[in-house]
């Protein structure tokens, strides 16, 4: 190999280390720019719940203290037959209304609805959730102030203020609007249980629930 031919390949093999070492610091870069970014998503993640951690502390800390409650509150209902799933394109029919028990929807996050939820149900619904051990706090009232004060008392009530019960640490109470039955403008539904009110009374429909939570046939969170 001449002379010429041995520089040539020098150079070339200087050529490719330093485009080598050129690529190694382009990786180098890359690197510390994915890990910046990653780093900072991974802080923005912690910020988010942390925040969401210390407001459901917050929600947490106002809720009422559970406290078990002696003897039977509310007026008993006759079982209404088996709890079966029915599709939901039918309407389930009941002897007793609002109904405590029977027959239902399965379809899920249909029926049962998730604790806390405050929408129009239908019996087919709130009924699921009652089997596994939840309340049902339905309202019929008048359109007007009085009414939307109401509704706001009670809705404040499930987001706020009603204890989470023992077992699973949830708040098992659902909330709709409902008419058919209703012998006052409020019905606290529980398995088997029901129990009319004329007014918003917070101490009532705790010692309802606390009463009554969990009692379902099915255990469930």
């Amino acid at each position: 190999m001449s002379r010429t031919q041995k520089e040539l390949k020098a150079l070339r093999q200087q050529q490719r280390e330093e485009a080598a070492a050129r690529q190694r610091a382009r990786d180098r870069r890359s690197l510390y720019i994915i890990g910046g970014i990653l780093g900072t998503a991974a802080i923005a993640i912690l910020v988010v719940a942390l925040a969401l951690q210390h407001q459901a502390q917050q929600q947490n800390a106002n809720r009422l203290a559970f406290q078990t409650v002696s003897g039977t509150v509310g007026q008993a209902v006759p079982d209404e037959g088996p709890a079966t799933h029915v599709d939901p394109s039918t309407t389930p029919t009941y002897k007793f209304y609002p109904p405590t028990s029977g027959p239902h929807y399965n379809v899920q996050g249909y029926a049962p609805v998730p604790w806390k939820t405050i929408d129009t149900l239908v019996e087919g619904q709130f009924v699921h959730n009652l089997e596994h051990g939840g309340i049902a706090i339905l309202y019929n009232c008048p359109s007007g102030n009085d009414c939307t004060t109401l509704k706001n008392q009670l809705q404040n009530y499930v987001t706020n203020l009603a204890p989470a019960e023992p077992q699973f640490g949830k708040v098992k109470i659902v909330m709709t609007p409902y008419t058919k039955g209703m012998q006052k403008k409020i019905a606290l539904v529980a398995w088997h249980y029901v129990d009319f009110l004329d007014v918003y009374d917070q101490n009532e429909i705790t010692r309802f629930y606390e009463n009554h939570v969990d009692q379902g046939p099915e255990q469930i969170a």
